[in-house]
């Protein structure tokens, strides 16, 4: 199985001054992010004033989002991926991800492809509680 890291996500409570800063001192410029609206999930605040996107050119990415507390109530998740911000590994193999999870007792949730179009995801927690996105490019 292959991967690589995809994005981190940092949490914020000033969305826009975090893109401030990212852009001044970097020179990052925030891109649109390509929500999927499919699925049965989807209670996200989608707005600029919570969630901004950063890309380096070669597919890594910076994820800024405002902390919804309601989310995983929202969204039927066990595990809240923004309030305390995760890294997300891209894979080749999601199923392989989730047998193995399987094996070794490890709770996740599966994701689907709810909230990042053109990507499937599962949500889990490493072994020092630190919130872990896995996610497989779709069709």
């Amino acid at each position: 199985m292959s991967w690589n890291l995809h994005h981190v996500n940092i949490p914020a409570h000033d969305v826009r001054a975090m893109v401030r800063f990212y852009n001044n001192v970097f020179g990052m410029n925030e891109i649109q992010f390509p929500w999927s609206g499919e699925g049965e999930q989807g209670q996200l605040q989608t707005g600029s004033d919570f969630v901004a996107l950063f890309e380096d050119g070669n597919g890594r990415q910076i994820h800024i989002c405002k902390p919804t507390p309601s989310l995983p109530w929202d969204n039927d998740l066990r595990v809240h991926p923004v309030i305390n911000g995760h890294i997300a590994i891209q894979v080749d193999d999601i199923k392989g991800v989730m047998q193995r999870l399987t094996e070794q007792g490890v709770r996740y949730n599966d994701a689907g492809t709810w909230s990042y179009k053109g990507f499937h995801q599962l949500y889990t927690y490493d072994p020092s509680m630190n919130v872990v996105e896995v996610n497989q490019r779709v069709d």
